[in-house]
């Protein structure tokens, strides 16, 4: 087209969306929902890769974010999925739209958005959440330029890729005795840490335990860590804790967006090619996996039917009160189950007679299964969290002692040993972790 063409293209297409927004914001106001304001950026395929990676703009670099670019690029330029979107919790939300997406495609993705932007001002845990997290991680990552140019890459790396080892392994514990953090004067930002005397305390004196805030224990207590260091985990663990609740209601997140923008879509007058075109686009995102549960269609399909009975905004009302697990556990029928022709299935293996002798074959076995422990099996697996390693004490020379609280899922053994050797090098000393029958040491 040459720059020309492209500018006048990119220009008829804001007209259009910002002739369309009105329509879909009004129609949204019809159900009694008010939608939620919402920047919209039209960007290159690189930008939406590259935020995606990250996950947030400004985010401070890591060489995993960098993998995560390449291989979201490779995927997504060879055939292997498409990336329409991504939505960012911020006041207002932020929803980055990709800019090779046809009119049809971006009228979806902006519906799509309203459902999200609803959840992130409304979820009841998702709401009380900071909504400018990214100007956090932005100051953070200015601070870790100084860190990288003063104390060298390769030291910031290597704490960076100990502290995101364990970054799920964190708890909100405000409740508890404040930390207690060494702040010199002299280090650049120790107003970071205001009121907080100098020098280690011994933390079964300063802080209950058992704790499962490890990173954050680690952080506050480490005999070895400098300040920058406590602070390039303190910033990690804010990560890890600002993301917690969200990994809890992602299919109702995915799945309350595939409902408004199917429902909006609907209720909006467009073109008859860009109708067809949305609904093709829609039978991609949404479509039951026959292995596996798709959330955008699960959660889309649970909340038709939830919507149904109860009437929009009495369903609405629930998916703000709820979780993937809670939402499925309490609410999800031997009815709905045989409507949405869920079932558990195992891998059964034989052989298979050809020209060529017997061969090895695999086949899907679907399983006959009360409903009542269907639906605990699916809600457990909707409400998987990461292990939950707890420090229960420091002993007399210093070492730290965990556990891993029995879920039914044992550690992977090569990844704990790994990973507990990280943990070694941020406490200084040796670290013992007990998994059921199984200890680590490091």
């Amino acid at each position: 087209l040459g720059r020309a063409g492209e500018v006048n293209l990119m220009s008829r297409l804001e007209d259009a969306l910002n002739r369309f927004l009105p329509d879909v914001y009004a129609a949204m106001a019809d159900w009694g929902i008010t939608p939620q304001p919402i920047d919209f950026e039209i960007v290159p395929a690189d930008a939406i890769y590259e935020m995606a990676s990250y996950g947030m703009p400004g985010h401070f670099s890591h060489w995993t974010y960098g993998r995560d670019f390449w291989r979201m690029k490779q995927q997504f330029e060879s055939g292997a999925g498409r990336l329409y979107e991504m939505i960012i919790d911020t006041e207002p939300p932020v929803a980055y739209l990709l800019e090779s997406n046809t009119l049809a495609a971006q009228k979806l993705v902006v519906a799509h958005c309203l459902g999200h932007a609803d959840l992130f001002r409304h979820h009841l845990l998702a709401k009380d959440q900071p909504k400018q997290f990214h100007q956090t991680l932005a100051s953070a990552a200015e601070r870790f330029d100084h860190y990288r140019q003063q104390y060298g890459p390769e030291r910031l790396e290597t704490v960076l890729d100990d502290a995101l080892a364990i970054q799920a392994q964190v708890a909100d514990e405000s409740g508890r005795t404040p930390p207690a953090v060494s702040t010199s004067a002299d280090w650049p930002y120790h107003d970071l840490w205001p009121g907080r005397e100098s020098g280690r305390t011994t933390p079964p004196t300063r802080y209950r335990l058992p704790t499962a805030d490890l990173l954050g224990f680690i952080a506050r207590f480490s005999p070895v860590l400098a300040e920058w260091e406590r602070d390039v985990l303190e910033v990690v663990r804010q990560e890890g804790l600002y993301y917690r609740p969200r990994r809890q209601i992602k299919m109702i997140h995915e799945g309350w967006a595939t409902y408004c923008h199917q429902r909006l879509l609907a209720e909006v007058e467009l073109p008859p090619g860009e109708q067809i075109e949305a609904a093709r686009i829609h039978a991609e995102v949404a479509w039951p996996h026959p292995l596996g549960v798709n959330p955008y269609w699960f959660g889309w399909r649970l909340i038709q039917l939830l919507v149904a009975e109860r009437g929009l905004l009495s369903a609405r009302a629930v998916l703000l009160e709820e979780t993937d697990a809670s939402l499925v556990r309490n609410y999800l029928t031997p009815e709905w189950m045989e409507a949405l022709d869920l079932f558990e299935y195992r891998w059964t293996d034989g052989f298979l007679m050809t020209p060529e002798g017997p061969q090895a074959i695999y086949a899907a076995e679907r399983q006959k299964m009360e409903p009542d422990l269907l639906r605990n099996r699916l809600a457990n697996w909707l409400g998987e969290r990461p292990p939950e390693i707890v420090v229960e004490m420091v002993d007399a020379d210093d070492r730290l002692m965990l556990s891993h609280t029995d879920d039914g899922h044992p550690l992977d053994r090569e990844w704990a040993q790994l990973t507990l050797e990280g943990i070694r090098r941020l406490w200084g000393h040796p670290v013992v972790l007990y998994d059921d029958d199984a200890q680590y040491s490091a």
